[in-house]
């Protein structure tokens, strides 16, 4: 992705007056406050756990906060702070060659199929290693859990950064068009008479990507499942050129593209944000973990005119979790950090510095939501109808070859039933290659 990652634009959240560094130390004086942290043994003192981790601030901020783990267990933490596609080639690369050089990897759930035969079970945590606070699995919203974390009957990972796909709106456009400020759309159909309504002389209706980029397939994918779309059949043959498949393809280059401004062939997450907050469009497919950024009015033209409910129909999951290399040289060092963590006070620390939740009591927590005011609709949304990436371990390249025919439909390349018939050839023989598939 060119330019700031969706995760660096929570930082508008923050609320006025309060610098980050002020808020940064503040969740650190917490952490070190927390039970959690007062009741870390020492018993591991002196070991050092390598971790890949993140890069962006939120991230950043985060390992700030993890120094009091260190203080109080006497574990040295040793974050990597790596871009997204650096992540996954040091995870990939350490695991599949056996050399173990890293004891906790950051995990997006499309990865966690590879991860899953290198890391431990983190079902049992809390019972591996004396320390570890109660994991409190009901805490999360269970297709939430299952999405993120599940790989058959294994835990692979722990969550520790949801995000989900939202609708956004400025209210004040909504008011002058005659459309009710207060409520979003709850269809697709709805969305696109709202945005045919909004469309007005330099004002656009929607923000649709159309570029050879991931958020063009997130915004396909959402609609192909709201319109009732399987990714693959019982015996894991590919249904991507079914009615639903091209009826995703029609509803971006016919409903969703004459709404949205020109130019969007090109367009990935910055540019998305960035149509919104200048008021170019009246309506926008947002992550969760932009929104925050809408409210700074240093950013954003519609800062006191926010509206934002979970996508119409159906929501699709983003995030991160952490995983214990089951090779760790420090295995038990490596179980207690990520217990800590993880862990419903330290969630709530690291929420208030920019990583959004996944638990419940993180997100429906007075002080988060005084700085974060989506968080219970994000709830709302991880606990509705969720869709996920290709639950397979090449979700990746799934993702790529969508993307790549969603935009040429909507460039006009290709027919809707063309590009649905082209992902279909390129996904079988994806499959067939990499042995899914006789």
């Amino acid at each position: 992705m060119i330019g700031l990652s969706r995760r660096q634009f929570t930082l508008g959240a923050l609320a006025a007056g309060t610098s980050y560094t002020a808020l940064v130390q503040h969740s650190a004086a917490q952490a070190a406050a927390a039970a959690a942290t007062r009741n870390l043994p020492r018993t591991h003192a002196g070991k050092t756990v390598k971790v890949v981790w993140g890069n962006t601030p939120a991230y950043v901020a985060s390992a700030e906060v993890a120094k009091e783990f260190t203080a109080a267990s006497g574990i040295q933490v040793e974050f990597s702070a790596l871009p997204t596609a650096e992540r996954y080639q040091k995870m990939v690369l350490d695991t599949t060659t056996n050399t173990n050089s890293f004891d906790i990897y950051l995990v997006a759930y499309q990865w966690k199929e590879q991860v899953a035969p290198f890391v431990i079970d983190h079902a049992n945590l809390d019972k591996d290693v004396a320390g570890i606070p109660a994991m409190n699995w009901d805490d999360y919203a269970p297709r939430a859990l299952a999405a993120y974390s599940k790989v058959g009957d294994k835990l692979a990972t722990i969550p520790i950064n949801g995000d989900t796909s939202f609708t956004v709106w400025n209210k004040d456009a909504f008011t002058k068009a005659g459309l009710d400020p207060e409520q979003g759309p709850t269809t697709w159909k709805q969305l696109v008479e709202n945005g045919v309504k909004l469309k007005q002389g330099d004002q656009y209706g929607y923000n649709m990507p159309a570029g050879k980029t991931i958020q063009t397939g997130c915004v396909w994918i959402t609609l192909f499942h709201s319109f009732g779309g399987q990714y693959f059949d019982a015996a894991g043959k590919p249904l991507l050129d079914s009615k639903a498949s091209v009826a995703a393809f029609r509803f971006m280059k016919e409903q969703l593209g004459p709404v949205s401004p020109p130019g969007n062939l090109t367009w990935d997450f910055p540019e998305m944000i960035a149509s919104v907050s200048s008021a170019q469009a009246a309506q926008g497919y947002m992550w969760a973990g932009g929104v925050g950024s809408l409210y700074d009015p240093t950013k954003s033209k519609i800062a006191k005119s926010i509206g934002y409910a979970p996508t119409p129909e159906t929501v699709l999951l983003g995030g991160w979790g952490l995983s214990v290399g089951a090779k760790s040289r420090n295995l038990d060092a490596a179980k207690l950090f990520v217990g800590w963590f993880t862990s419903p006070e330290i969630v709530k620390q690291t929420a208030l510095v920019g990583l959004s939740p996944t638990r419940r009591s993180a997100l429906l927590d007075p002080e988060t939501n005084a700085r974060y005011p989506f968080f219970p609709t994000v709830l709302k949304a991880m606990e509705g109808n969720v869709a996920t990436y290709a639950p397979i371990k090449d979700a990746e390249q799934v993702n790529i070859q969508i993307y790549d025919e969603a935009n040429a439909v909507c460039s006009g390349t290709k027919t809707p039933e063309q590009g649905a018939a082209a992902l279909q050839e390129r996904v079988t023989t994806l499959l067939k290659r990499r042995g899914y598939i006789q």
